[in-house]
């Protein structure tokens, strides 16, 4: 269901729980970039979310949206995650930049093969009940965006998302990377859109080639990085949800904040005249950086459920990173009797 930019902006969030929903494990320290799909939009009527660890892509089910257990590994080294539905189709979008596994030729390795995989690109599978999916094809090379090399020895392009508009196919993303500099957390430097009138490409850049949005020094939540930016249509526009990095200057150290945005024609996105969404707490398992998020509107509930990845540390153990929920209401107008 799409709403107005105005009915965005008179949406409460309140966390569900101060715990996550999904906690990381010890053999998944790190469950990012969460994607998710309501029952009503599922082919076996239950929830269904996607992240990734180190590992790969890891698929949850849930019965309530709250208890996940674990379902299987979707996508080996994958990263990432986003799924587009069209005609009884779920298509999974994930950014991969490992190479795959070597072939072998007479007992050689053929290097040259493998080279031609292991730069950062997306892939896509398509599936019609979420559990077999057919083979992968590469929709957008990062060698093709001219930016995302901007400070690193390889271009990096990451957490795809595609919507469709009255002309074709949105493909909106993240470019480059870079180490926050006081604890190395990696965050995408921009924030980009391709377009395409087939949703298997070929994809084109936007905004005559130049990133949606950059990083700026003068702005006070967006000075280190973009970030992660999940993207919602409404009636009268886009909304993006952004998982922005900046320099505290009372606390002399990166932070991060969720924030919304606002556009007329999905290219320009200006900062919502509200206050963050969310911030992080002092102290507990969302205390170091809000990752990511993802955003789906519930009808029978009118509510947003807003599923967010973020992460601590504590003293000389690993940093954790977990999944927990927001929940987004529009206030009623009560009665007044005098």
């Amino acid at each position: 269901m799409n709403q107005s930019l105005s009915t965005f902006s008179r949406i409460s969030w309140y966390p569900f729980s101060d715990e996550p929903v999904i906690r990381s494990l010890w053999y998944m320290p790190r469950l990012c970039d969460p994607f998710f799909l309501f029952p009503e939009e599922s082919p076996d009527g239950k929830w269904h979310l996607f992240g990734h660890t180190w590992v790969g892509i890891e698929h949850f089910i849930s019965e309530n949206g709250i208890s996940w257990e674990p379902r299987k590994m979707v996508a080996l080294r994958g990263h990432s995650p986003s799924i587009y539905q069209e005609d009884g189709v779920y298509y999974l979008l994930y950014e991969k930049h490992n190479a795959s596994l070597p072939n072998l030729k007479k007992g050689r390795l053929k290097r040259r093969e493998q080279e031609k995989v292991s730069y950062s690109r997306f892939e896509m599978c398509s599936s019609t009940d979420l559990i077999l999916f057919s083979e992968p094809k590469i929709i957008l090379d990062s060698r093709e965006i001219p930016f995302s090399a901007d400070g690193l020895k390889k271009p990096r392009i990451s957490r795809p998302q595609i919507i469709k508009d009255g002309a074709g196919y949105r493909l909106y993303f993240g470019a480059s990377h870079l180490l926050l500099p006081d604890t190395k957390q990696k965050t995408s430097r921009y924030f980009a859109l391709a377009l395409a009138s087939t949703i298997e490409g070929p994809y084109a850049l936007a905004n005559e080639g130049e990133p949606l949005l950059s990083p700026d020094p003068d702005d006070p939540y967006r000075s280190m990085a973009v970030g992660s930016i999940k993207v919602v249509r409404a009636e009268d526009g886009y909304v993006g949800f952004e998982c922005a990095m900046y320099w505290d200057k009372e606390c002399a150290k990166t932070a991060s904040v969720l924030l919304q945005l606002e556009s007329r024609d999905g290219i320009s996105f200006k900062p919502s005249f509200r206050s963050p969404l969310l911030v992080s707490p002092k102290e507990g398992w969302a205390s170091r950086y809000i990752v990511s998020c993802d955003v789906r509107y519930k009808k029978e509930e009118a509510c947003w459920y807003c599923y967010y990845s973020a992460n601590s540390k504590h003293g000389y153990y690993p940093v954790r990173e977990s999944i927990g929920l927001l929940l987004g209401k529009e206030p009623s107008l009560r009665k007044v009797f005098i």
